[in-house]
């Protein structure tokens, strides 16, 4: 049975798989400056530890305006900020490429387009 059995769709010889999204697991960006998310199978309802992508986070307050962003590689999904953002509002994360790459085999997995996440944070 092929590896990609259970998302990844084949064209050519490139996979693709367009059911992975962020998924924010631990929201504290407010109360104690922790934010830790992952890579999520939405047709397995699942997060994928070994896939990682770069990507960034924007932070923004109740006005719309950004107040915080960083670049991640992506190895590290529980980010600790220096402090706690208390005036976040709503984030933005998005990956910089429309790809992840599964860590124990090398194999990149192509997306139509980039993940991106917009959530609003817990008070």
């Amino acid at each position: 049975m092929p590896f990609w059995i259970f998302g990844q769709e084949q064209r050519g010889d490139t996979l693709y798989d367009n059911n992975l999204v962020f998924k924010v697991v631990e929201d504290m960006i407010v109360r104690r400056g922790i934010l830790e998310i992952c890579i999520y199978d939405s047709k397995r309802e699942i997060c994928v530890e070994n896939l990682i992508t770069g990507y960034e986070i924007r932070v923004y307050d109740r006005n719309g305006q950004e107040i915080w962003n960083s670049l991640w590689t992506g190895r590290n999904k529980r980010m600790k900020f220096k402090n706690p953002i208390r005036e976040a509002h709503y984030v933005v994360i998005k990956a910089n490429r429309p790809l992840v790459i599964n860590v124990l085999t090398g194999t990149r997995i192509y997306q139509d387009q980039p993940m991106e996440l917009k959530f609003f944070v817990a008070k």
